[in-house]
Protein backbone atom coordinates (compact mmCIF):
# COMPACT_ATOMS: atom_id res chain seq x y z
CA UNK A 1 0.00 0.00 0.00
CA UNK A 2 1.43 3.35 -1.08
CA UNK A 3 0.27 6.20 1.19
CA UNK A 4 0.81 9.71 -0.15
CA UNK A 5 0.94 12.32 2.62
CA UNK A 6 -0.26 15.88 2.20
CA UNK A 7 2.18 18.53 3.50
CA UNK A 8 0.11 19.07 6.63
CA UNK A 9 0.67 15.47 7.69
CA UNK A 10 4.46 15.72 7.28
CA UNK A 11 4.21 18.73 9.59
CA UNK A 12 2.04 16.72 11.97
CA UNK A 13 4.52 13.84 12.13
CA UNK A 14 7.30 16.32 12.84
CA UNK A 15 5.31 18.10 15.58
CA UNK A 16 4.46 14.78 17.22
CA UNK A 17 8.13 13.71 17.01
CA UNK A 18 7.20 10.41 15.39
CA UNK A 19 10.40 8.41 14.91
CA UNK A 20 11.00 8.11 11.13
CA UNK A 21 12.83 4.78 11.33
CA UNK A 22 10.21 3.23 13.59
CA UNK A 23 7.16 4.32 11.56
CA UNK A 24 8.87 3.31 8.30
CA UNK A 25 9.67 -0.16 9.64
CA UNK A 26 6.23 -0.53 11.19
CA UNK A 27 4.46 0.31 7.93
CA UNK A 28 6.81 -1.94 5.98
CA UNK A 29 5.80 -4.88 8.17
CA UNK A 30 2.23 -4.20 7.03
CA UNK A 31 3.32 -4.06 3.38
CA UNK A 32 2.80 -0.31 3.29
CA UNK A 33 5.03 2.69 2.74
CA UNK A 34 4.84 6.48 2.78
CA UNK A 35 5.31 8.35 -0.49
CA UNK A 36 6.79 11.84 -0.65
CA UNK A 37 5.53 14.27 -3.24
CA UNK A 38 8.07 16.76 -4.55
CA UNK A 39 5.26 19.32 -4.27
CA UNK A 40 5.54 18.83 -0.49
CA UNK A 41 9.19 19.89 -0.67
CA UNK A 42 8.13 23.07 -2.46
CA UNK A 43 5.40 23.80 0.10
CA UNK A 44 7.69 23.19 3.07
CA UNK A 45 10.31 25.48 1.53
CA UNK A 46 7.74 28.28 1.71
CA UNK A 47 8.18 28.10 5.49
CA UNK A 48 11.44 30.03 5.04
CA UNK A 49 9.32 32.95 3.76
CA UNK A 50 6.90 32.91 6.69
CA UNK A 51 6.91 36.23 8.59
CA UNK A 52 8.51 36.04 12.03
CA UNK A 53 11.89 35.36 13.58
CA UNK A 54 11.26 31.63 14.02
CA UNK A 55 10.61 30.87 10.35
CA UNK A 56 14.12 29.74 9.46
CA UNK A 57 14.41 27.46 12.49
CA UNK A 58 11.01 25.90 11.79
CA UNK A 59 11.92 25.31 8.14
CA UNK A 60 15.27 23.74 9.04
CA UNK A 61 13.60 21.49 11.63
CA UNK A 62 11.07 20.33 9.04
CA UNK A 63 13.72 19.46 6.48
CA UNK A 64 16.01 17.82 9.02
CA UNK A 65 13.06 15.63 9.98
CA UNK A 66 12.02 14.96 6.38
CA UNK A 67 15.62 14.09 5.54
CA UNK A 68 15.46 11.10 7.90
CA UNK A 69 12.57 9.64 5.88
CA UNK A 70 14.42 10.27 2.63
CA UNK A 71 17.51 8.56 4.06
CA UNK A 72 15.28 5.63 5.04
CA UNK A 73 14.50 5.19 1.36
CA UNK A 74 10.87 6.23 1.02
CA UNK A 75 9.91 6.69 -2.64
CA UNK A 76 9.15 10.05 -4.26
CA UNK A 77 6.23 10.61 -6.61
CA UNK A 78 6.75 12.25 -9.97
CA UNK A 79 5.48 15.78 -10.52
CA UNK A 80 2.15 16.05 -12.29
CA UNK A 81 3.58 16.97 -15.68
CA UNK A 82 6.18 14.21 -15.40
CA UNK A 83 3.32 11.78 -14.82
CA UNK A 84 1.56 13.11 -17.91
CA UNK A 85 4.71 12.53 -19.95
CA UNK A 86 4.95 8.99 -18.53
CA UNK A 87 1.38 8.28 -19.63
CA UNK A 88 2.14 9.60 -23.11
CA UNK A 89 5.19 7.33 -23.39
CA UNK A 90 3.13 4.38 -22.15
CA UNK A 91 0.54 5.09 -24.81
CA UNK A 92 3.18 5.41 -27.51
CA UNK A 93 4.86 2.10 -26.63
CA UNK A 94 1.64 0.28 -25.68
CA UNK A 95 2.74 -0.22 -22.09
CA UNK A 96 -0.10 -1.17 -19.74
CA UNK A 97 1.45 0.05 -16.47
CA UNK A 98 2.72 3.46 -15.39
CA UNK A 99 5.63 3.99 -13.00
CA UNK A 100 4.52 7.00 -10.93
CA UNK A 101 7.74 7.16 -8.89
CA UNK A 102 10.95 9.03 -9.55
CA UNK A 103 13.99 7.11 -10.75
CA UNK A 104 16.90 6.51 -8.39
CA UNK A 105 18.91 9.36 -9.93
CA UNK A 106 16.02 11.81 -9.67
CA UNK A 107 15.35 10.73 -6.09
CA UNK A 108 18.96 11.55 -5.27
CA UNK A 109 18.35 15.08 -6.58
CA UNK A 110 15.37 15.43 -4.25
CA UNK A 111 17.54 14.18 -1.36
CA UNK A 112 20.18 16.76 -2.16
CA UNK A 113 17.58 19.52 -2.17
CA UNK A 114 16.11 18.35 1.14
CA UNK A 115 19.56 18.24 2.78
CA UNK A 116 20.44 21.67 1.38
CA UNK A 117 17.28 23.17 2.86
CA UNK A 118 17.88 21.30 6.13
CA UNK A 119 21.20 23.14 6.40
CA UNK A 120 19.30 26.43 6.17
CA UNK A 121 20.46 27.19 2.64
CA UNK A 122 17.49 28.98 1.15
CA UNK A 123 19.12 30.78 -1.73
CA UNK A 124 17.89 33.25 -4.34
CA UNK A 125 17.20 30.45 -6.81
CA UNK A 126 14.87 28.67 -4.38
CA UNK A 127 13.16 31.92 -3.42
CA UNK A 128 12.66 32.85 -7.08
CA UNK A 129 11.20 29.43 -7.86
CA UNK A 130 8.67 29.75 -5.05
CA UNK A 131 7.78 33.29 -6.09
CA UNK A 132 7.14 32.11 -9.65
CA UNK A 133 4.90 29.26 -8.48
CA UNK A 134 2.90 31.58 -6.22
CA UNK A 135 2.54 34.16 -8.99
CA UNK A 136 1.47 31.50 -11.51
CA UNK A 137 -1.23 30.20 -9.15
CA UNK A 138 -2.54 33.71 -8.52
CA UNK A 139 -2.52 34.51 -12.23
CA UNK A 140 -4.49 31.34 -12.98
CA UNK A 141 -7.01 32.18 -10.26
CA UNK A 142 -7.43 35.76 -11.50
CA UNK A 143 -7.66 34.81 -15.17
CA UNK A 144 -10.28 32.17 -14.40
CA UNK A 145 -12.43 34.71 -12.58
CA UNK A 146 -12.01 37.30 -15.35
CA UNK A 147 -12.79 34.75 -18.06
CA UNK A 148 -16.13 33.88 -16.49
CA UNK A 149 -16.91 37.57 -15.99
CA UNK A 150 -16.35 38.09 -19.73
CA UNK A 151 -18.39 35.00 -20.60
CA UNK A 152 -21.63 35.24 -18.60
CA UNK A 153 -23.16 32.61 -20.92
CA UNK A 154 -20.47 30.10 -19.96
CA UNK A 155 -20.80 31.02 -16.29
CA UNK A 156 -24.55 30.55 -16.36
CA UNK A 157 -24.18 27.17 -18.08
CA UNK A 158 -21.83 26.00 -15.35
CA UNK A 159 -24.25 27.23 -12.71
CA UNK A 160 -26.97 24.99 -14.11
CA UNK A 161 -24.91 21.97 -13.01
CA UNK A 162 -26.15 21.23 -9.51
CA UNK A 163 -23.94 19.66 -6.86
CA UNK A 164 -25.87 16.41 -6.84
CA UNK A 165 -25.25 16.05 -10.59
CA UNK A 166 -21.61 17.18 -10.52
CA UNK A 167 -20.04 13.71 -10.51
CA UNK A 168 -21.98 12.61 -13.58
CA UNK A 169 -21.35 15.92 -15.35
CA UNK A 170 -17.60 15.66 -14.76
CA UNK A 171 -17.57 12.11 -16.08
CA UNK A 172 -19.53 13.01 -19.21
CA UNK A 173 -17.78 16.34 -19.90
CA UNK A 174 -14.34 14.77 -19.64
CA UNK A 175 -15.13 12.64 -22.70
CA UNK A 176 -16.29 15.56 -24.83
CA UNK A 177 -14.40 17.84 -27.22
CA UNK A 178 -14.11 20.29 -24.32
CA UNK A 179 -12.36 17.70 -22.19
CA UNK A 180 -9.93 16.82 -24.95
CA UNK A 181 -9.19 20.50 -25.54
CA UNK A 182 -8.39 21.03 -21.86
CA UNK A 183 -5.97 18.10 -21.84
CA UNK A 184 -4.45 19.27 -25.13
CA UNK A 185 -3.65 22.57 -23.43
CA UNK A 186 -1.66 20.77 -20.72
CA UNK A 187 0.18 18.67 -23.30
CA UNK A 188 0.99 21.71 -25.45
CA UNK A 189 2.47 23.55 -22.47
CA UNK A 190 4.58 20.51 -21.64
CA UNK A 191 5.64 19.98 -25.25
CA UNK A 192 5.42 23.42 -26.91
CA UNK A 193 7.24 22.25 -30.03
CA UNK A 194 4.64 19.57 -30.81
CA UNK A 195 2.23 20.28 -33.74
CA UNK A 196 -1.27 21.18 -32.45
CA UNK A 197 -2.94 18.45 -34.53
CA UNK A 198 -0.66 15.83 -33.00
CA UNK A 199 -1.32 17.20 -29.52
CA UNK A 200 -5.07 16.91 -30.08
CA UNK A 201 -4.65 13.28 -31.16
CA UNK A 202 -2.63 12.51 -28.03
CA UNK A 203 -5.28 14.11 -25.82
CA UNK A 204 -8.17 12.21 -27.40
CA UNK A 205 -6.30 8.89 -27.19
CA UNK A 206 -5.34 9.36 -23.51
CA UNK A 207 -8.87 10.31 -22.44
CA UNK A 208 -10.33 7.33 -24.28
CA UNK A 209 -8.40 4.87 -22.10
CA UNK A 210 -9.35 4.80 -18.38
CA UNK A 211 -6.03 3.33 -17.23
CA UNK A 212 -4.36 6.71 -17.87
CA UNK A 213 -5.51 8.14 -14.57
CA UNK A 214 -3.71 11.47 -14.64
CA UNK A 215 -4.96 12.49 -18.08
CA UNK A 216 -8.53 12.21 -16.88
CA UNK A 217 -7.68 13.66 -13.48
CA UNK A 218 -6.21 16.80 -15.04
CA UNK A 219 -9.34 17.36 -17.10
CA UNK A 220 -11.65 16.77 -14.16
CA UNK A 221 -9.57 19.16 -12.04
CA UNK A 222 -9.90 21.89 -14.69
CA UNK A 223 -13.63 21.29 -15.00
CA UNK A 224 -14.12 21.31 -11.25
CA UNK A 225 -12.06 24.50 -10.93
CA UNK A 226 -14.30 26.18 -13.54
CA UNK A 227 -17.49 24.87 -11.96
CA UNK A 228 -16.52 25.96 -8.46
CA UNK A 229 -15.51 29.44 -9.62
CA UNK A 230 -18.82 29.85 -11.45
CA UNK A 231 -20.82 28.87 -8.37
CA UNK A 232 -18.78 30.88 -5.84
CA UNK A 233 -17.49 33.73 -8.05
CA UNK A 234 -13.91 32.94 -7.05
CA UNK A 235 -11.67 30.09 -5.91
CA UNK A 236 -9.56 29.88 -2.73
CA UNK A 237 -5.95 30.86 -3.35
CA UNK A 238 -4.68 27.51 -2.08
CA UNK A 239 -7.04 25.36 -4.16
CA UNK A 240 -4.61 24.86 -7.06
CA UNK A 241 -1.80 23.80 -4.71
CA UNK A 242 -4.11 21.36 -2.95
CA UNK A 243 -5.26 19.87 -6.24
CA UNK A 244 -1.59 19.42 -7.23
CA UNK A 245 -1.21 17.14 -4.20
CA UNK A 246 -4.30 15.15 -5.03
CA UNK A 247 -3.20 14.63 -8.64
CA UNK A 248 0.32 13.67 -7.53
CA UNK A 249 -1.28 10.90 -5.47
CA UNK A 250 -3.43 9.54 -8.30
CA UNK A 251 -1.36 6.35 -8.69
CA UNK A 252 -1.07 5.76 -4.94
CA UNK A 253 -3.45 3.59 -2.95
CA UNK A 254 -4.25 6.27 -0.37
CA UNK A 255 -4.19 10.05 -0.32
CA UNK A 256 -3.91 11.15 3.32
CA UNK A 257 -4.49 14.66 4.64
CA UNK A 258 -5.68 16.39 7.81
CA UNK A 259 -7.60 19.04 5.88
CA UNK A 260 -11.22 17.90 6.03
CA UNK A 261 -12.28 20.52 3.48
CA UNK A 262 -10.48 18.58 0.76
CA UNK A 263 -13.16 15.91 1.04
CA UNK A 264 -15.35 18.27 -1.01
CA UNK A 265 -13.45 17.57 -4.21
CA UNK A 266 -10.79 14.84 -3.88
CA UNK A 267 -13.29 12.18 -4.90
CA UNK A 268 -14.01 14.04 -8.12
CA UNK A 269 -10.36 14.00 -9.20
CA UNK A 270 -9.25 10.54 -8.09
CA UNK A 271 -10.32 7.16 -9.39
CA UNK A 272 -11.79 4.51 -7.12
CA UNK A 273 -8.32 2.94 -6.94
CA UNK A 274 -7.11 5.80 -4.73
CA UNK A 275 -8.89 6.22 -1.43
CA UNK A 276 -8.98 9.37 0.69
CA UNK A 277 -8.16 9.33 4.40
CA UNK A 278 -8.74 12.35 6.64
CA UNK A 279 -6.72 12.52 9.86
CA UNK A 280 -8.82 13.97 12.68
CA UNK A 281 -6.14 14.07 15.38
CA UNK A 282 -8.03 11.80 17.77
CA UNK A 283 -5.03 9.46 18.02
CA UNK A 284 -1.33 9.86 17.29
CA UNK A 285 -0.47 10.16 13.62
CA UNK A 286 1.75 7.06 13.75
CA UNK A 287 -1.03 4.99 15.29
CA UNK A 288 -3.51 6.29 12.73
CA UNK A 289 -1.20 5.42 9.83
CA UNK A 290 -0.69 1.96 11.29
CA UNK A 291 -4.42 1.26 11.54
CA UNK A 292 -4.85 2.66 8.04
CA UNK A 293 -2.20 0.31 6.64
CA UNK A 294 -3.56 -2.67 8.52
CA UNK A 295 -7.09 -2.09 7.30
CA UNK A 296 -8.54 -1.51 10.77
CA UNK A 297 -9.52 1.96 9.60
CA UNK A 298 -10.70 1.84 6.01
CA UNK A 299 -10.33 5.01 3.98
CA UNK A 300 -13.27 5.91 1.82
CA UNK A 301 -13.50 7.85 -1.40
CA UNK A 302 -15.64 10.81 -0.39
CA UNK A 303 -17.33 13.70 -2.12
CA UNK A 304 -19.23 16.53 -0.54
Amino acid sequence: MDIYLDTNLWNELCDQAVDPARITESLSSLDARLVLGTHCVYEMAKTFRTPGSGATKRAKDLFLYLGKFVEAGIPCAKETMELLAAEMWALKWHVSTINPLLSSSDTVKVMQEVFKLASGTFDEKADSFIEQRIAAAETSRREQRNYLDRRPDRKEKLRTVRLEHLERWLEDETKTVTGAALLAGHIQRQFPEAPPTEVSEWAAALIALPNYRLARGLVRADLYYNWRCAHRNSNPKDLLDDMFHVLNAIYCDVYATKESGQAAYTGYLLTSRTKVAIYDGQVGADCWLGTLASGIVSPTKVTD
